[in-house]
């Protein structure tokens, strides 16, 4: 029996109509699925940043998310938005603001994003909370302010405090044993464009305890290198280090309230501005009432 060729391509044609949208559904389901586990993947390592303090760990999931083909524009923006989250908060203020910079230059389309990543950009310009006046007694002082210590150790480096202050709030800085150098860093960044060319001024009281109780119940006293200082550094567009004043010939080894400065013209190339204090030797250095101004020439 002959059968009408016609009839034979129609039932070809319509056959592979039909295959061709059980793919199209694969696809689509498979797409959807893909979706969903990212969202997923996105939200396990914002807990891991914000509930964990597992900052490094975070970065690595959102750079993983970034590295795969096809992510939604959405995921990939916010998982941008949180590296510099991450970064700021190590005190990275550079590659932070490379981070918002992105997003505000590749994904347009995210309006809601891109709004966040131009707030950060625009608090960027100039130091923050430098009367310690944001954050909680106690704990280590907020963004942007960073400490230089591994995560587990933040809170014996740097605290906010509400009592003996010559203001009504202030930080003190030390260092963990473990720390090398005996050296305790509280320090933020920002950028220098408003800066360059011009004089400034960091400015701000210090003083070292005579004795304190350790984190561990034992009692130090003060030692001869015991010491605190405020510290300035300009870096510039090169990569290289332009002014930079870490009060070296000038420590303050006072148990009183002293005044500190530091003073110099920014470097007219000059990209990131690093500003902060320092302990040294094993001291607990307290900060207060911190200014940082363009002064005449």
């Amino acid at each position: 029996m002959l059968r009408n060729p016609d009839t034979t391509v129609a039932a070809s044609g319509h056959w592979f109509r039909i295959l061709v949208l059980a793919i199209i559904s694969l696809v689509i389901a498979w797409s959807g699925t893909r979706d969903a586990d990212l969202e997923k993947q996105l939200e396990a390592a914002i807990h891991r940043e914000v509930v964990l303090g597992d900052l490094t760990g975070a970065m690595r999931e959102y750079r993983s998310i970034l590295s795969q083909a096809d992510v939604p524009r959405g995921v990939a923006a916010r998982a941008l938005l949180q590296t510099g989250e991450c970064l700021k908060k190590l005190g990275r203020g550079p590659e932070a603001y490379n981070s918002y910079r992105r997003i505000e230059n590749e994904y347009g389309d995210q309006a809601a994003i891109v709004g966040l990543a131009r707030t950060r950009m625009a608090a960027w310009v100039g130091p923050r909370n430098l009367h310690f006046e944001e954050g909680l007694p106690g704990k280590v002082p907020p963004a942007p302010w960073a400490v230089q210590a591994p995560a587990n150790d933040a809170a014996y480096v740097a605290e906010v405090r509400h009592d003996q202050c010559r203001s009504r709030s202030c930080a003190v800085v030390t260092a963990p044993a473990n720390v090398p150098g005996q050296a305790g860093m509280l320090k933020q960044s920002f950028a220098a464009a408003t800066y360059r060319g011009k004089t400034v001024r960091l400015r701000g009281w210090l003083k070292i305890d005579r004795f304190f109780v350790t984190p561990f119940g034992g009692l130090r006293t003060m030692g001869d290198d015991d010491r605190a200082q405020l510290w300035l550094r300009v870096e510039r567009t090169n990569g290289q280090i332009g002014f930079s004043d870490s009060m070296d010939n000038r420590p303050i080894r006072s148990s009183d309230w002293s005044l500190a400065e530091i003073a110099g013209q920014i470097d007219e190339d000059a990209r990131t501005i690093y500003l902060g204090v320092a302990s040294y030797g094993g001291a607990r250095a307290w900060v207060d009432d911190l200014s940082f101004e363009i002064v005449s020439k």
